[in-house]
């Protein structure tokens, strides 16, 4: 199985950490989408650098390109894919508009090719046994979910600054919180509305969903957590049910019903690319088209200043 990498903006590196188990994985080369991302060479020196990624694709023919480039940019990257046949695992969002996710949604329909992307964080161990601890009753039928992204701002490149390049908070950090509240409930969103503060990039966001049943939820973004905090997020999301309450944070689940109140640190959760590869599609194409419609209209939302159905 050949496979190329476009990019290495997002979370190439966690792919790459476990094709390198793989056996029967060939990494064959990455290569910049745009000069925009500064890329000299590979982060891997066993994987060949091409300066140019349509000349690497032709060249190569992979049977599966690894797509994340800068975060705006992911749409173009997924058409040319698409266009050669080739299949795709990438970076979220998967598109930047919600005309352009039309696109890139159709191209990949007509192509037939294989597509998953990289919503890693569903199946962080706390979050994915949590969410079928809510889903087999534990705290009876949902009521709310409040769910955070804080990120420490750090060191970023250059292209957060350009809305076009960088696509906007709540697409690249939040989507991971809507992914959370999505799969938890197992409820479709029916509107949101949105405000955030800051620009190029957003620095915080607070996003307000109406669901299916009457579901409440919300969730929050920031890029405020102090260098001084021990660790760089502080990812959380906490489920009010009829009977019980489930929270996640720092890595456990913690748990208060009728039977008691718990606390337990889970162990394992699938590996999202291994599951993509081998055919077990846990994470479907029409799902992810769907998670990224969402953010865009949140996104849309505060960036109007309205409700987005």
């Amino acid at each position: 199985m050949k496979i190329c990498f476009i990019g290495n903006c997002g979370h190439t590196g966690q792919a790459l950490k476990y094709l390198k188990t793989r056996e029967d994985a060939e990494l064959c080369g990455m290569a910049p989408w745009s000069a925009d991302e500064g890329m000299t060479k590979s982060c891997d020196p066993a994987i060949p650098f091409y300066s140019d990624c349509i000349q690497m694709l032709d060249q190569v023919c992979p049977d599966l390109a690894v797509v994340s480039p800068v975060f705006g940019l992911t749409g173009q990257a997924i058409l040319a894919c698409a266009k050669r046949g080739i299949n795709v695992f990438a970076e979220k969002p998967i598109a930047s508009s919600l005309a352009e996710l039309e696109t890139v949604r159709e191209a990949v329909r007509t192509s037939g090719i294989k597509f998953c992307a990289m919503h890693y964080l569903r199946y962080a161990p706390a979050f994915y046994h949590g969410a079928r601890m809510v889903k087999d009753g534990e705290i009876g039928e949902l009521r709310m979910i409040t769910a955070q992204k804080s990120y420490k701002y750090g060191t970023r490149p250059a292209w957060y600054g350009n809305r076009t390049l960088y696509g906007g908070t709540i697409p690249w950090v939040g989507i991971h919180a809507i992914d959370w509240v999505y799969h938890f409930a197992g409820k479709r969103f029916l509107s949101v509305s949105a405000q955030s503060f800051g620009r190029d990039p957003e620095l915080a966001a607070l996003c307000r969903f109406e669901m299916e049943n009457g579901l409440m939820a919300s969730v929050n973004i920031d890029y405020y957590r102090p260098d001084t905090a021990p660790t760089h997020d502080d990812d959380r999301i906490r489920c009010v049910g009829t009977d019980g309450i489930l929270e996640v944070r720092d890595g456990k689940i913690l748990l208060m019903n009728q039977k008691g109140c718990f606390e337990m640190t889970p162990g394992e959760a699938p590996e999202l690319l291994e599951e993509f590869l081998d055919g077990r599609e846990v994470l479907g194409a029409e799902e992810i088209f769907y998670l990224t419609r969402v953010a865009l209209c949140a996104c849309d939302a505060a960036d109007r200043g309205t409700t987005m159905k």
